[in-house]
């Protein structure tokens, strides 16, 4: 009973850990909407009124189409109205004749998200219709191909799928207008158009990838992140053999120098850093986030404790054998050092990745950002929360990727820190 017990709890306290995390995957694969309201059906036109404007039919009548006219275009021969039903119900009449139809305004609708369109309709003979979409960037247009209608008089809900890859000549992030065009001669009634979101959704990572510049900018925090990591393991491992192997002038005070700079915040740094980086000529390049990081007082101090421990008679041995100093580093201090050669890369990988104040006052240049200071900034401008929680998730997997592919050799560097000898 206990052990159900502490399963329980411990099953509890891992999804109230995991909760956050669970909740940015599920808020990037939304279409439109939040967590909380998913929105799955986009209206288009519905023709309908809130609430009677003038008290009667015919006057609401009067005041949507002269509504309506600033929104909904007649395309070739055709022309249309908007009639009354039963119980007030209004709905669009086209009268074509050979071929035309009409052009509804959608606003700037991001297509890539709609997996189909639906609308009521009814004919009264057999008509082909054409599925078009235009956009609002160019005004390019562009047809899905021609599906038969024919309901026969009466009311029936008909829903045409998209597949937005298909819609390669025009701007799917900014469509203006959709076209139903007929092909026949009569009446067409239209009612109750609706956008169809898809959900899961990919597309809110391949918009941020592609359209928002986080490509580039998974590019620049890759590039300095993985030059700082590489940098500290060689150089921290050099300084910290040095401290932990050599005797010197004023070693233990400079040792005490190193230990004080951890204590000192990168805020009262980055004046004197800003103004050699500027002298130098390295603003807004990968060297004035590189150089300045390449080694750090925490790699020293976790070199130099661990190499401590490795023992002198190993040198000693090499030393007989005719080994010099680099010899001895590089082929038994490295190679007996990967648990805390994985801590360290770890932690300034994380450190390197989601550092954002030296990228913004070092970089001026969009090209530049790295990507925690372009989500910062896309927050800022943007306030839909897929978007925002697919840029999140992109901006974190990296380091979710690297803590798993080094995991075990970092709880055995944490194991072999723990124990001495």
């Amino acid at each position: 009973m206990w052990t159900k017990a502490k399963f329980a709890l411990l099953l509890i306290l891992l999804i109230v850990l995991f909760l956050p995390l669970i909740m940015m995957f599920f808020t990037s694969a939304i279409p439109e909407g939040d967590p909380f309201h998913i929105v799955m059906r986009r209206k288009i036109q519905n023709f309908q009124m809130e609430s009677s404007k003038y008290g009667n039919v015919q006057r609401d009548l009067m005041f949507l189409n002269f509504f309506l006219r600033k929104k909904i275009r007649s395309v070739g021969s055709a022309s249309w109205k908007v009639v009354a039903g039963g119980n007030s119900n209004f709905f669009m009449e086209i009268s074509v004749s050979k071929e035309g139809g009409v052009g509804i305004s959608t606003g700037n609708k991001n297509i890539n998200v709609v997996k189909a369109i639906e609308f009521r309709v009814k004919t009264d003979r057999p008509m082909k219709l054409r599925l078009g979409f235009k956009d609002a960037t160019e005004g390019r247009k562009e047809f899905l191909s021609p599906i038969d209608v024919y309901t026969s008089g009466k009311w029936s809900t008909l829903t045409l799928s998209i597949n937005p890859s298909e819609l390669s000549n025009i701007d799917r992030e900014r469509v203006s207008r959709i076209y139903l065009i007929f092909d026949g001669n009569g009446k067409v009634s239209i009612d109750d158009l609706y956008f169809l979101n898809k959900f899961p959704t990919f597309y809110n990572f391949v918009k941020v990838i592609k359209y928002d510049m986080f490509g580039r900018y998974m590019l620049n925090s890759a590039i300095i992140s993985l030059a700082v990591v590489l940098g500290n393991m060689l150089f921290s491992s050099m300084v910290g053999y040095a401290f932990a192997r050599k005797n010197f002038l004023l070693k233990e005070a400079l040792f005490a120098i190193i230990l004080g700079m951890m204590m000192i915040p990168p805020q009262t740094t980055i004046i004197p850093v800003f103004i050699l980086m500027k002298k130098i000529g390295w603003i807004d390049t990968y060297w004035a986030l590189i150089v300045p990081a390449l080694v750090t007082p925490f790699g020293v101090f976790l070199m130099r404790q661990y190499i401590e421990q490795i023992p002198k008679s190993l040198d000693e041995a090499a030393k007989v054998d005719g080994a010099s100093d680099w010899q001895i580093f590089w082929r038994i201090i490295i190679p007996l050092s990967k648990a805390p050669l994985a801590v360290l890369g770890i932690n300034v990988f994380i450190g390197a990745w989601n550092d954002l104040f030296y990228p913004l006052i070092l970089t001026t240049s969009k090209e530049m950002r790295t990507v925690q200071l372009g989500l910062a900034m896309y927050q800022k401008l943007n306030t839909d929360w897929p978007s925002l929680m697919a840029a999140s998730t992109i901006a974190g997997l990296p380091v979710i990727i690297v803590y798993l592919a080094f995991q075990k050799r970092i709880i055995a560097g944490i194991l072999q820190g723990a124990v001495k000898g």
